[in-house]
């Protein structure tokens, strides 16, 4: 068992806006953060509290939002959603930023899908103008967007590519999971990696195999027979770039069963946010209790 940040080449501001001040202005591969990837000292690049360029104003959060509400969810989950979205890119509200933003594309995976701060090589702006150098244009078999969205999505990854702002009561709130993939009850091909999105910057020191576990059924598709396997894992990682998605990947693949996720809420080790606020597993609004997610793979290893 080995705990990995998944590093990047630049370093992408996060959910909680003091920790969204503190990194905007750090890049590298790691070099100068902590475990849970915030800056060594105090200040941005310019010394300053914005931690934006020398200079230039403090990156915009409100784009993202409405890049969703008015791009992603209303025109790109018509495909790209669930276990059937095109090159797993997911763009509902639940995954959309996690599986973009310091995210290789698939059809050229020296791209980055977003690349903060360069929308003209970030790939999803190549795609949504029609000058990528694989594939159509995007939307698939629709109109082309409106130069009035693609200029809010460009300007939104010039900006740094930050994240929406959550409000005060999320702030305010225990860590909680946000989505899974594979999703809760999801029937899918046989994955590589499974990703958890939180609501909060996971602790890395304590996402390990104590905290997160995969089960496999045993053969029945119940978890409450006694007859669960463990499936081992061989790595879980806490994003260096957005420390609010954790991938697990399991030691080998996985054979068409039924599995379940669970991540410790509650016991002598359970997870917590980066300021040390324990996971609410069961979603009721306090801390503790852990959470489980069952998803099948249709198409395994014999």
């Amino acid at each position: 068992m080995r705990l990995r940040l998944a590093g990047s080449k630049r370093i992408q501001p996060m959910l909680v806006p003091a920790a969204l001040l503190a990194i905007a202005g750090c890049a590298g591969s790691g070099e100068g953060l902590d475990a849970n990837g915030r800056p060594i000292g105090e200040g941005g690049s310019d010394g300053g509290s914005n931690g934006g360029p020398p200079g230039g104003p403090p990156p915009a959060t409100g784009e993202f939002r409405q890049i969703q509400d008015t791009i992603f969810t209303p025109v790109c989950t018509n495909c790209h959603a669930g276990a059937a979205a095109p090159l797993g890119l997911r763009l509902d509200e639940a995954n959309s930023y996690a599986m973009l933003v310091n995210v290789p594309s698939v059809q050229v995976p020296a791209l980055q899908r977003v690349t903060p701060g360069d929308p003209d090589a970030s790939y999803l702006v190549q795609k949504i103008e029609g000058r990528a150098a694989v594939g159509a244009r995007m939307p698939l078999g629709g109109p082309p967007l409106p130069q009035s969205s693609i200029d809010l999505v460009r300007q939104w990854i010039a900006q740094g590519a930050p994240p929406a702002t959550a409000g005060l009561a999320e702030q305010l709130q225990p860590p909680r999971v946000v989505s899974t993939v594979p999703a809760e009850g999801e029937e899918c091909p046989t994955p590589s990696t499974l990703t958890i999105v939180f609501s909060h910057p996971v602790d890395a020191a304590l996402a390990s195999a104590d905290t997160f576990q995969l089960h496999a059924s045993g053969g029945d598709g119940s978890f409450a027979e006694g007859n669960e396997i463990q499936v081992p894992l061989a790595s879980v990682e806490v994003s260096l770039v957005n420390p609010t998605v954790v991938t697990l990947t399991p030691r080998g693949a996985l054979a068409a069963e039924t599995y379940r996720i669970t991540i410790s809420g509650s016991g002598a080790v359970a997870l917590a946010d980066v300021d040390g606020r324990v996971l609410d597993g069961d979603d009721d609004g306090t801390p503790g209790g852990d959470f489980h997610a069952t998803f099948t793979v249709t198409e395994g290893t014999p």
